[in-house]
This record gives C-alpha cells, structure tokens and sequence, in this order.
C-alpha cells in the first residue's frame, strides 16, 4: 500500500516539477464574511488541509503543518491566536469530491484557511474557494494557485494554464552546474541532450517545455519526442535505441526523462542497462523511499533536503518535524510541503497584524515574499500568480540514500515560446 500510495503522489510530482517549471459552482452557499473571520477568535485560529490522500496522506498533511505551528504556538501564538489543525480532508482524486470536501471545511468546519492544500483536482475548490473569499496555501500543482488573489503556492504558479507560456530555467541550469562542477568547464555548452516524454497531450507539452529549457542551458537537443505510450511498453529497445545513438550515432551527454513514473521507473534502470554512462536525470523519483530504484539517476527537487545535513536551516526544520512525527520519522516531500504550507501561513499573518480577516489575508499576498534562505524561495507575489519560484536542487541517489550534488541554487523564468527572459 504504502509503495502504491508513493507511486501515486510521484506521478503527480513528475506534471508540476517537470512541465511546470514548466467547473460550475454549487449554489445555495454562506456568503463571503468581512469583517467578523469565520475560524478566527481572540485566541485561535482554526484551519484544515485537503489532499488526494494516495499521493499525499492524512499524516503527512498533519505532521507537517503541526510541526510548523507548534514552533509558534510553543511562543503564544501569533499576535495571540494559537493555530489548530482540525482536519486533513481527502478529495479522493476527484475535482467533485475535492469541492465539496472544501465546501465542508468552509461552511460546517468554519475554517479560516486551508493549510496545505496539495492535490492536482483542486480546479473548482479553487474559485469557490476564491469566491468565498477563503485563503488557501499549498503546492500549487493545479492551474487553480494562479491568477487566484486567496491562493499562495509556496513555489508559486508551478502549473500556470496554456495560456501563460511561462517556464523555468532552472532543471537545465542545475545539470549545466553539475557539467561544470565535473571536470567540464563549458557546463552544457557545446554537449548534447536527449528529451523524451509521453504521447499525449501533457507530453506533447512538456517535449516542447524541457526542449526550450535545454537549448536555454547551452545544450543541443539531438533527439526531443513524445512517442513513449503512458502505458509502459512491453519493449523499451527502440526509444533507448534512438535515443542512445540520436548523436550522430553516439550517445548524448544527458537525458531528460520527462515522463510519469510507471515508465520512469522502467528507464531509470533500462538505460543504463543498455550501456548509458551519461546523466541521467528527472523530476519525478526524490523519494526517501525511492533511493534504492534510483542509484546513479540524478534528480531534480524544487527545494532543498533533509539529506542535506550542512544547511542549519534544513536541519530546523529537520528537527521541528521530528519534534512532532518522532525522532524516526521519514520526512517526504509531502510532509515538507505541508510545512512549506504552514510556513508561509504563518508568515503571511504576521504581515497582516491583529486585525485578522480573510480580505486583508488577500491584500498581504498581493506583495509579498517568501523565503526560507538556502532552502526554498524566494517566492514572490504578484509575480508568482503566474510564474513559479526558478530555483531548485539537484540530488543524486547512491542506492540507499540521497545527497545533494549541486546546491539549492535560483535561476530564471522565461517565455518557453519567445525565449525571452521574464522579470521576476
């Protein structure tokens, strides 16, 4: 269950950290309030979180976010108000199930905010959420964290809608450090990169995304495809074939696996299998779990790691979660964004002061900045409406754990179809 339910959240993952770097309203509804804040007392403040709880689970949600919130209730609380975690909702991979999950958590819960929100099926919850004048904070995995005034994605708008050609530099500008970092000084200029992804429209996308950040690197792309079926083939031969001979016969110098997990997990080992000795990376597998199915394989990882033991601000937070989840608990990127989610929560009411409503929740993120130094951010609103956050770590597995390989490091955004550099 527990490697059925991780397979399912990295599948997820792979669409935001790959390609986003890359409904009707019920009626019959409480009316938005201003000026007397649903969930909010002179001393509390109640909030739930919503996931699609295969891929990001009940406790992942509630250590996480506790863990931040302890930090400050531990200290009176925030101008007063302590912070209770009422709930973790489940949406069940469902954009029905997830409305009315947060139409519950609104209307009969009486929540102020939800904290985290982490699930792709959030594409009505969001305007209604918007609607109802209902902050929520999380990883913006769904187009709904953008152009959205009650939405704040820690990383910001990492899956804006087709409309917002916007991109990051960032995954090519890690592997073009890591060239540099081993004994290539050009980095990525002057080498050559394959992209292969998935025939379907996603893929077809993202072939067209990761081939405009690899040409932004310095690379070459030799081979850039979308013809691997989602449904992993019995045969992998003739994609590793092409792409292992697409330089001039030769095999490139890196291959961006922009594919979701059941085939990514095949690739990770076929690859190499088949004689590849080059880099090979993707933005799917970081997974404590994970570190055994990936030895070689280089990930890319939006913020930094726990693995990470020299970064004394990763290593808080290292601490902080243990505090609540036990000195043995395995903290994963769910765990991590629900704290990412409490965080910025946290940091967003402070800026708001005593007079605590949801409208002046809004006003604060209309300009605003989010940052734990070295390990994630800055996220920076209103830019991040529809831009994510261009920063990254890239990690590599030995087989039994991850260590990083270049350190979390920010970059740029760009137009994926202009090619022009964006202000942010």
């Amino acid at each position: 269950m527990k490697r059925r339910r991780w397979i399912a959240k990295a599948t997820v993952i792979a669409t935001a950290g790959a390609f986003g770097l890359v409904g009707a309203l019920s009626g019959g509804v409480a009316g938005a309030r201003v000026g007397q804040a649903r969930g909010v007392t002179s001393n509390s403040i109640n909030v739930a979180g919503l996931s699609e709880q295969t891929q990001f689970t009940a406790d992942e949600l509630r250590i996480g976010a506790t863990a931040r919130f302890q930090v400050e209730n531990n200290k009176g609380g925030v101008f007063g108000r302590k912070i209770n975690y009422v709930e973790s909702a489940d949406d069940q991979g469902s954009v029905t199930t997830a409305l009315s999950a947060a139409q519950r958590l609104v209307e009969q819960d009486q929540v102020l905010a939800i904290v985290p929100v982490l699930s792709p099926f959030v594409d009505t919850a969001g305007p209604y959420l918007q609607q109802q004048h209902v902050p929520f904070f999380g990883w913006g995995i769904d187009n709904s964290f953008c152009n959205n005034p009650y939405a704040f994605g820690f990383t910001g708008c990492i899956v804006p809608p087709p409309s917002v050609p916007t991109t990051g530099t960032t995954w090519g500008a890690l592997i073009n450090a890591y060239f540099k970092a081993h004994g290539s000084p050009n980095g990525a200029k002057g080498k050559t990169a394959a992209v292969i992804s998935e025939d379907n429209a996603t893929g077809k996308t993202g072939a067209v995304v990761i081939e405009a950040q690899v040409k932004k690197a310095g690379f070459k792309a030799v081979y850039v495809q979308s013809t691997l079926p989602t449904t992993p083939p019995g045969d992998y031969s003739p994609f590793i074939n092409a792409m292992l001979t697409s330089n001039n016969g030769k095999p490139p110098d890196a291959i961006f696996l922009t594919t979701s997990v059941p085939n990514t997990l095949q690739l990770v080992s076929k690859i190499p299998a088949a004689g590849y000795n080059g880099v090979l990376t993707n933005a799917v597998l970081y997974d404590p779990r994970a570190a055994a199915l990936t030895k070689g394989n280089f990930e890319f990882v939006q913020f930094d790691i726990p693995e990470d033991t020299a970064n004394a601000s990763m290593q808080q937070i290292v601490k902080n979660i243990q505090a609540v989840g036990g000195p043995n608990v395995q903290i994963t990127q769910g765990m991590l964004s629900a704290y990412f989610s409490a965080d910025s929560f946290v940091a967003v009411l402070k800026k708001v002061g005593k007079n605590l409503t949801p409208e002046a929740m809004a006003a604060a993120m209309k300009n605003f900045t989010y940052q734990v130094p070295t390990v994630i951010g800055p996220t920076k609103y209103p830019a991040a409406q529809t831009q994510g956050a261009p920063c990254g770590t890239l990690v590599e597995s030995d087989g039994t754990k991850y260590s990083v390989v270049v350190p979390y490091s920010c970059y740029q955004n760009f137009n994926y179809k202009t090619g022009k550099i964006l202000n942010y």
